[in-house]
């Protein structure tokens, strides 16, 4: 394998090396991770590819990975020659061994693995929201149409006024409006989110979907025992938050319902049908977005308290014989 070092920016292809295995893998021998990484606990297959998939492609992962193993080579080069050891001895700092070096450049790649990894769950919870978003505005918009046949229906039959088939229509038309918007913004997120993990925003738009199920991990009841603690003060809320929204969802649901079936059977007005389904509506978005909020929380106190795994596979490597074929390398001082 053959090692360049450059001075520019990090814009070349690199190949094999954010996977590039420690000693024991190598030897064949079976590594494991004494605790799994926490996206791959969040119960969500899906995220876990993404997460991967983003750690595997990221340019600047792999530059830094690169680095440390140009690091690890030279390291080892410079001290099998005489001529180094001799300028050791002399003072020569041109050649440092100093552990500390190797680990600075460790915490860098290990930091980065672990803010992208954050960065692209983050992300995707806010795709799977966004869908879920988008899908209960075009579920509703049915709905609202058929309000606006039984207000027409009824209209003609002189059993309301005309102010219920505009109501109906206005209804309809502000929907229609909301879910371009809703749209466009899952439209961005979703270009974020293929931009994070190095894919093309239509494909990865087939690969998820469109039925935006927010990932659903299990809350552990000691996650929020201790309020002093900023992220579990967050996910309490967040947990608090979701459980009212839940209840509150079941009576607006009722209200809605008993709403219809009034103004159906004329006893009841378009304007208290309106409020009612805009009433439900809210809280049905509210409650994606507690949701969303409290995977969110959950991820964020997960990712603090376990980052083992982004030192997975930055142990020292005895580089080959730089005479031997083999892709090359081309380590850059910018993602350094």
């Amino acid at each position: 394998m053959t090692f360049l070092l450059a001075c520019s920016g990090c814009a070349s292809t690199t190949s094999n090396v954010a996977s590039a295995p420690p000693p024991e893998a190598a030897s064949g021998a079976s590594v494991a991770a004494e605790t799994p990484a926490w996206w791959r606990e969040m119960g969500d297959p899906v995220l876990a590819t993404l997460v991967q998939q983003g750690l595997d492609t990221s340019p600047e992962v792999i530059c830094r990975i690169a680095a440390l193993r140009q690091y690890d080579y030279q390291t080892e080069h410079d001290a099998k020659q005489i001529g180094a050891r001799l300028g050791r001895l002399l003072g020569d700092k041109s050649v440092n061994s100093d552990p500390q070096i190797r680990t600075e450049k460790v915490d860098r790649v290990s930091s980065r693995r672990e803010q992208l990894a954050r960065r692209i769950a983050l992300a995707y919870v806010e795709v799977r929201r966004l869908q879920q978003d988008v899908a209960l505005r075009g579920t509703l918009r049915a709905q609202y149409k058929d309000n606006a046949e039984v207000a027409q229906f009824r209209r003609e039959a002189g059993l309301v006024p005309a102010i219920d088939g505009s109501l109906a229509r206005s209804q309809d038309e502000t929907a229609q409006g909301e879910l371009g918007f809703a749209q466009g913004r899952l439209d961005q997120a979703m270009a974020e989110l293929a931009r994070l993990v190095g894919d093309e925003p239509t494909a990865l738009s087939s690969k998820l979907g469109s039925s935006g199920a927010i990932p659903d991990p299990a809350v552990d009841p000691l996650a929020t025992a201790a309020p002093d603690d900023a992220r579990r003060s967050v996910l309490a809320d967040a947990v608090l938050r979701e459980a009212r929204l839940n209840q509150a969802l079941g009576d607006a649901r009722r209200t809605v319902r008993d709403a219809r079936i009034a103004y159906r059977e004329g006893a009841g007005d378009f304007s208290t049908l309106y409020v009612a389904e805009a009433a439900a509506l809210s809280v049905e978005l509210a409650l994606v977005d507690a949701r969303a909020g409290r995977v969110a929380a959950t991820l964020d106190l997960w990712a603090g308290q376990n980052a083992a795994w982004a030192r997975e596979g930055l142990a020292p490597v005895v580089a080959p014989d730089p005479s031997a074929n083999g892709p090359t390398i081309t380590v850059t001082a910018g993602c350094d």
